[in-house]
């Protein structure tokens, strides 16, 4: 059972990532949706805020300090969040709450050491959270049926809204494992693991479909990292898991990351120098980077850890 300071680190680490991510995902639905889809547009912005005021919330903890490895993870924010935030607004005329990401931009680093009345509001806050995810996924999981069946056309491929539920999946996931205090176990470890290798090949794939094919030199490297993170998925399906077996994968998981990691953010620096073009909103390269750098941090603070208890 986790303590009361564990639980509620690992309830701010995961809420801080994944209701950032909510609020990147229904934004780039809203940006995604022609006009005359005012209802889900509606909707997409509703999901958004709320996102927004559950984020400002668990942020407020975050201003005392938080450990150095989250601090410099890059699963708040990214070097780039404000700037592809600010474009984004630019580009699609909507309204990103901006301050957050100036507050968040000056965390520190600090130890944590919650109250009494501080763990009773991150229990709420989980709650809460725990409504608003299922909300978001049993939207994305509509609209997916209503573009399946020509109902609705949504300026991206619809293979996104799938990726986006399974990461909403891992969130509803995690909040049911800090609802029950549950330690991190070996099996937690290796599906999050291995969805999470689902996810870098889908960010991957997004990236070779939206990137303008005049830019051959992107598209090919993209298309490198799918065929490698197929590969490596085939070797998680045929593997025999074993603690060494499990510490040779996660090594060669966390490599491609890193790789990966400084691919998507050379594409966003020659993004932002108006040197390359996606057929995608700016604040979906922000996210793509954040869910890269959320995937190593798990893989070096989570999964090397969980694995003594193998």
């Amino acid at each position: 059972m986790l303590t009361d300071k564990d639980f509620f680190l690992q309830s701010l680490v995961s809420n801080l990532y994944y209701l950032w991510t909510l609020r990147e995902y229904s934004a780039r639905i809203e940006v995604s949706l022609p006009p005359i889809y005012k209802d889900l547009i509606n909707k997409s912005n509703e999901l958004a805020r709320r996102a927004e005021v559950l984020n400002k919330r668990v942020a407020e903890f975050a201003y005392n300090g938080l450990p150095q490895n989250v601090v410099e993870s890059g699963i708040v924010i990214t070097p780039y969040t404000l700037e592809l935030e600010l474009l984004t607004e630019k580009l699609f005329g909507i309204d990103i709450d901006t301050t957050i990401t100036e507050k968040e931009k000056q965390i520190i680093v600090g130890d944590v050491n919650p109250t009494a009345a501080q763990i009773k509001e991150m229990e709420n806050i989980n709650d809460e959270a725990l409504i608003l995810v299922n909300d978001f996924i049993e939207y994305a999981n509509d609209l997916y049926e209503k573009i399946e069946n020509q109902e609705v056309f949504a300026f991206y491929y619809n293979t996104i809204n799938l990726y986006l539920i399974e990461e909403a999946k891992l969130y509803v996931s995690s909040l049911n494992r800090l609802k029950e205090k549950a330690t991190i176990n070996p099996s937690y470890v290796i599906d999050n693991q291995y969805f999470g290798t689902m996810g870098m090949q889908a960010i991957a794939t997004f990236i070779r479909g939206e990137i303008d094919p005049y830019f051959k030199d992107v598209f090919d490297e993209a298309n490198n990292f799918v065929i490698e993170y197929r590969n490596i998925l085939e070797e998680y399906e045929n593997m025999v898991m074993t603690p060494t077996n499990q510490k040779n994968m996660t090594i060669n998981s966390l490599e491609l990351a890193e790789r990966l990691k400084s691919f998507v953010e050379r594409c966003i620096e020659r993004l932002l120098k108006k040197e390359i073009y996606f057929i995608s909103a700016p604040i979906t390269k922000d996210n793509e980077l954040t869910a890269i750098n959320f995937f190593i941090f798990n893989l070096k603070e989570v999964v090397l850890e969980s694995q003594k208890n193998f």
